[in-house]
């Protein structure tokens, strides 16, 4: 009878340690969770590693503390312990969560969506949450036909109301449909009773590959006379974030536009994210018996909404022997996505790329022009844009002879898969 007493009393006292023990930890990891949402993750980490000390290979309390790490971006900690919660085999929605998050922000996308697999498999049931890391990976590895049609599964469709994922949408589909029809049209009113002038162009561009190929012409209406050029505008890709430009633009000799035009960029992203390019023209005027050479180059940032981007021109004609010095500044305020924007741009000088200086009869590195030009650009639809621009310029058409000239501009896109 003493034994059995005894066999008692040791049970009761060992689930009393056990009870105590139990409120400890729970006190802990309460204290734990308390910091890391006031944000002071050294103590939330040292305070769940002591509920460790107490139970060992607790699978929610790796996970907690690869979350800890993960939000104080160490990222190289936060695998540490979710791959220590994996080893115990814990596979609850909050360890999917975690492993899901310290992918994205490590920007492991192919892992990421390999979790996310695993993670449906395992009957996860944040549903949103996996959506939105699969459009993530997909969109960020290029998967643009996989994102969209993620997008569009039925199940999926609540989602679009949703605005930062509709813009997405609409960027997909942007990023996907490369082929581009363009067409622009400029109407330019003088104050010197000239007959109004006409500009136009229609262009084609499809991507193959890394490569863009573009083909076009460019019209000109002025003094009741007509005139085209043909042109072709590619891009070639070279390496991540480093590009090749190549133009070659050609008239007939009777054109108001140079017989031959070529030009070659190089472009580059530069630290900070700073795009940036250089490179040069070659216009032959025939008729004119003209040469001119261009050297030019850009530069742009973004910063959150914003975009300005500074390009000057050195114009060197050769026929004549005179230099000149253009400039072209821009600014940009955009709203929900890169096809929804205000704009404004500033010129001084003629530059080659101008196409109204074109219609001065190859003088335009001799002549000055001041310019200023408000632009407002916007979606349609998903896969098409316009573009409205209104501008006026205060423009020599002889030394120091000048007249006002206002310009409306208009652009539409659409673009095909």
């Amino acid at each position: 009878m003493k034994k059995q007493t005894t066999q008692v009393l040791f049970m009761l006292l060992g689930l009393l340690i056990v009870s105590k023990a139990q409120v400890k930890t729970d006190s802990i990891y309460s204290a734990a969770i308390t910091h890391a949402n006031n944000q002071q993750y050294n103590l939330a980490i040292n305070e769940a590693k002591n509920v460790l000390s107490y139970y060992p290979g607790q699978g929610n309390i790796l996970v907690f503390i690869a979350k800890v790490y993960s939000w104080d971006n160490k990222n190289d900690s936060a695998f540490i312990y979710i791959e220590l919660a994996k080893k115990t085999g814990y596979r609850q929605d909050d360890y999917y969560t975690v492993r899901g998050d310290i992918l994205l922000q490590d920007r492991q996308f192919n892992a990421l969506l390999e979790c996310c697999n695993e993670a449906e498999n395992q009957n996860y049931s944040n549903r949103e949450n996996l959506f939105r890391k699969r459009l993530v990976a997909y969109t960020e590895l290029k998967y643009y036909d996989k994102a969209i049609i993620l997008m569009k599964d039925p199940k999926n469709k609540s989602y679009l109301e949703l605005p930062k994922i509709n813009n997405l949408y609409s960027y997909l589909l942007f990023k996907r449909n490369v082929n581009i029809i363009s067409a622009k049209y400029a109407l330019n009113v003088f104050d010197n009773h000239s007959i109004p002038a006409h500009l136009a162009s229609l262009d084609y561009s499809l991507k193959a590959g890394e490569n863009n190929y573009g083909f076009g012409a460019n019209y000109i209406n002025k003094s009741g006379l007509n005139y085209v050029q043909l042109e072709t505008k590619d891009h070639f890709k070279l390496r991540d974030d480093q590009y090749l430009y190549f133009n070659y633009g050609y008239a007939s000799s009777t054109s108001l536009f140079p017989q031959h035009k070529i030009g070659i960029e190089y472009d580059f992203t530069l630290p900070s994210e700073i795009g940036s390019s250089f490179g040069g023209r070659y216009m032959n005027y025939q008729r004119l018996n003209s040469n001119v050479f261009v050297v030019t180059a850009h530069i742009d940032k973004y910063i959150n909404e914003n975009w300005a981007a500074i390009r000057p021109y050195f114009v060197y004609n050769y026929s004549t022997n005179r230099k000149s010095f253009s400039m072209t500044g821009n600014y940009r305020l955009f709203n929900e996505n890169e096809l929804n924007y205000w704009g404004l741009e500033i010129d001084y000088g003629n530059s080659p790329d101008d196409l109204y200086s074109i219609t001065q009869f190859g003088g335009f590195n001799q002549l000055t022009a001041y310019t200023i030009k408000l632009e407002r650009n916007f979606m349609l639809n998903r896969i098409t844009d316009l573009h409205i621009g209104l501008s006026y310029s205060n423009q020599e058409i002889s030394f120091y002879d000048y007249i006002n000239r206002f310009s409306i501009d208009l652009g539409y896109k659409i673009r095909l898969k």
